[in-house]
């Protein structure tokens, strides 16, 4: 009796459940301390000890675990750690290193100031990297360049320019001189992804490309990154750069500028709604018809190709502004303007010849934090870049214009735990494209041409990254973009035959699907850390672009213009792996990197006959050639982070090859941008509170271009003969650049800084170009013909006054 008793009770399935709920409670008890002594928690803030600002991004190492982390948009960070003791390094660029020794037997919160470097006179840190140890992270070909460090070092007739700087890095090369266009690891112009506070910019060059867009007084740091970039970038196949921008100072009203000989600007920032908020506004101008003529002079050596009213100006404005809603939301506000103006005329002529074109966006941004875990990002943005284009003579007149313009809207979710991380989101764009519109008149007759219509679509993605330390020494960083771009109607299509007639004239309804294309784009980083002061990484990734550059010349100009994928253009698809070892040593005084790379693009587009062809003509297709791209290479690093001489040293050995069916008999030629050998040395020395020197060296190969390899007198005309494309080298670039800072601060506490600066100090003779002067009698079959180099820069003295109250 007593025994089915026992049985029925042990097989009643509430006793089973209480039985169960026992043993779970049993084990809790037995494994919860266990549990709580693995992990706990330091959270708090960063602060500067002097300004009592909270500090963005500073970098939170623990030399124990080789665990870290970084402060967020309002200053601050969380990371978990083993009970124990843990040396923990707070550093951030331009201030001294706060290292701590904690005992961790709880959570615990602190709020760590950090000391700026400008109190002491004996040494100053300058870094080309993201704030974050190159070694521990799982970022890879990536480099950062901070406000401070940008003002250290040379800049042309004193105007600092951040994307001049960025092409000093490894990997980064240059366009002609005095083109703001750069190439990265073998990719066009157009494969730069180039974001101001999240807001894609499309042409960064002002001044015909000579200077960017970005004024120096309002750009808190640029970085770039080349190889595994981060799922939720996409759109251009060789790199993502992002500049951040200063958004004012929420304890006082600062007031910041720059006298120089080619512009000057002015910014003002400071608190707004009881410190709650800050602003800052920021506007550059130009007084550059006084050096128009000496710089095409130069070029023309001819001083009758040029009018008295001749000019060339831009002017840009920046906004920005930051509010703290609660303690978990902050919203901030980021605008520019920007225009050029370029008008070009012959004495004696009734002439009127101009080129205008400019960018304006405006974002915004807003941060929310999800239970001291997470955060959640939501970007709204709008961009538009145009150029209209001018020429009148008598009664005639030429006008193209030319536009793209943007609305995206981009959010993301990211959840950190430990070292683990995920980050999930979703981007949306729609655009709208007017590749040309030409207007020409002779008199009361007005010219028609085949136009290209408005051109519209949507792009979007899907996106998801995950960080995962697998073990003690290796991690994982992985990602996934599933992109999409739709060629959407209205749209009219013109039809012509052989003769350039006009057959059929399709018109498509608006929201039409007329092309539409899909990809899936992985992304993979693994990191080997041998221990804190060494590690090796591997990544893959693919990245599909689905608009285009049409270009007219080897250089990037303005009238270049960028269409979207259609039945017939289909995007690049960019496929690039890379390897590299990673090193910190004398006491993470110094950095090394060497990497090397592989990339290979298919689909990718050249354009045979330039954009005047595309313009007149109307018809794309037949204008564009289909084919492959690769370049390969290694790229090394040396950086010495502090003391009083500070710097670094790059150098590239690369090649990048192209393979079309219709140019060179199909054979793979060099790409025009092709360089064997990239060098960069950048050198910064602190002699004292008031006087520092700084001094940059670049040497670069010649770039490939085609020349005629024979010339023939036939029936009294010179007929050329061409070899295989590219098969020139122009002449090896280098340059020498120094500048000498002086720092005055008054008894107020109000500081200002004169520039004294040489551009090409060794006045070295550098080809911008070369064409060809031909002489002799045609009729006596005598023709000698000579090359003649024309160079741009000859050394450049310039001085400018920088302050702030």
């Amino acid at each position: 009796m007593r025994v089915t008793v026992y049985i029925h009770l042990f097989n009643n399935q509430l006793f089973k459940k209480v039985l169960k709920g026992q043993l779970y409670i049993l084990l809790l008890f037995l494994f919860l301390p266990r549990l709580y002594s693995q992990e706990l928690v330091i959270k708090g803030n960063v602060y500067n000890k002097i300004t009592h600002q909270i500090i963005t991004a500073v970098s939170i190492y623990d030399r124990t675990t080789l665990r870290g982390t970084t402060t967020d948009n309002s200053g601050n960070f969380k990371i978990s750690l083993p009970r124990g003791e843990h040396k923990i390094v707070f550093s951030y660029t331009g201030f001294e290193h706060n290292d701590t020794i904690i005992f961790l037997y709880e959570n615990i919160e602190l709020s760590v100031p950090l000391t700026p470097l400008t109190v002491s006179v004996n040494e100053v840190t300058i870094s080309a990297d993201r704030l974050r140890d190159h070694v521990s992270s799982l970022l890879m070909g990536s480099f950062t360049l901070t406000n401070k460090e940008m003002k250290m070092l040379p800049s042309l007739l004193g105007e600092t320019d951040p994307i001049k700087l960025l092409q000093l890095t490894p990997g980064v090369q240059s366009g002609s001189e005095g083109n703001i266009g750069f190439y990265v690891r073998g990719g066009g112009t157009d494969q730069n992804l180039i974001l101001y506070d999240n807001t894609l910019l499309y042409n960064p060059g002002h001044l015909l490309g000579f200077f960017s867009v970005f004024n120096p007084e309002i750009i808190k740091d640029i970085s770039i990154i080349k190889s595994g970039i981060p799922a939720q970038y996409g759109g251009k196949a060789s790199s993502v750069i992002m500049l951040d921008s200063f958004k004012g100072n929420r304890d006082s009203i600062d007031v910041k500028g720059s006298l120089g000989i080619i512009s000057s600007r002015l910014s003002i920032g400071g608190p707004v709604f009881k410190k709650r908020g800050t602003f800052v506004l920021g506007a550059r101008r130009t007084y550059l018809e006084l050096f128009v003529e000496p710089l095409i002079r130069k070029i023309v050596k001819s001083k009758s190709f040029l009018q008295n009213k001749s000019r060339y100006n831009f002017y840009d404005f920046n906004a920005g502004a930051s509010l703290k809603i609660s303690n978990l939301d902050n919203l901030t506000f980021s605008g520019y303007f920007g225009r050029d103006n370029f008008t070009l005329g012959r004495t004696g002529i009734d002439q009127q010849n101009s080129l205008k074109w400019g960018n304006s966006l405006a974002s915004l941004n807003w941060d929310h934090k999800i239970n001291g875990n997470g955060e959640w990002n939501t970007n709204i943005s709008w961009t538009r870049y145009n150029f209209e284009l001018s020429g009148s003579q008598s009664s005639y007149f030429f006008g193209l214009y030319s536009s793209i313009e943007d609305y995206t809207v981009k959010s993301n979710v990211l959840f950190k735990q430990n070292e683990k991380q995920i980050s999930t989101g979703f981007e949306l764009t729609k655009h709208s494209f007017i590749p040309n519109r030409i207007d020409a008149r002779a008199d009361s007759y007005i010219l028609n041409f085949e136009q290209f219509s408005t051109m519209n679509a949507v792009e979007g993605a899907l996106f998801c990254d995950g960080t995962i330390p697998l073990s003690s020494k290796l991690s994982i960083s992985a990602g996934l973009r599933l992109s999409f771009f739709d060629h959407r109607g209205p749209y009219r299509k013109i039809e012509s035959n052989s003769l350039g007639q006009v057959t059929d004239t399709l018109d498509y309804p608006r929201g039409k699907s007329l092309a539409f294309f899909a990809y899936p784009e992985p992304r993979i980083v693994l990191k080997y850390q041998f221990n804190p002061y060494n590690s090796i990484k591997a990544s893959f990734m693919r990245i599909a672009q689905y608009v285009h550059l049409a270009t007219s010349a080897s250089a990037s100009l303005p009238t270049d213009i960028w269409i979207p994928s259609t039945s017939g253009l289909k995007p690049l698809i960019g496929d690039q792996v890379s390897l590299g070892y990673f090193k910190n040593f004398l006491n993470r005084n110094f950095d090394f990197s060497a990497e090397l790379y592989y990339k290979k693009m298919n689909n990718q587009l050249e354009f045979l006959q330039g954009v005047i062809y595309n313009s007149i003509e109307g018809n794309m297709d037949e204008n564009i050639a289909v084919g492959y791209g690769q370049s390969y290479g290694v790229e090394l690093y040396l950086q010495i982070k502090s003391g009083k001489s500070t710097g670094w040293i790059s150098y590239t050995l690369s090649r990048a090859e192209q393979k079309f069916n219709e140019i060179n008999e199909g054979y793979i030629y060099p790409a025009k941008y092709d360089r064997r050998h990239d060098v960069a040395i950048t050198y910064v020395r602190k002699f004292n509170q008031k006087w520092s020197a700084s001094a940059v060296f670049i040497y670069t190969s010649g770039n490939a271009y085609t020349l005629p390899i024979g010339r023939y007198i036939i029936q009294g005309s010179v007929v050329n003969q061409y070899g295989s494309v590219n098969s020139f080298r122009m002449p090896a670039y280098n340059r020498l650049d120094v500048s000498l800072n002086r720092t005055i601060i008054t008894k107020k506490n109000r500081t200002s800084e004169l520039i004294f600066s040489v551009y090409n100090i060794y006045n070295r003779a550098n080809p911008y170009f070369i064409y060809f002067q031909a002489s002799g009698d045609l009729d006596k079959y005598s023709l000698e013909v000579k090359p003649v180099v024309v160079s741009l820069f000859p050394i450049i003295p310039s001085v400018s006054w920088s302050f702030k109250f």
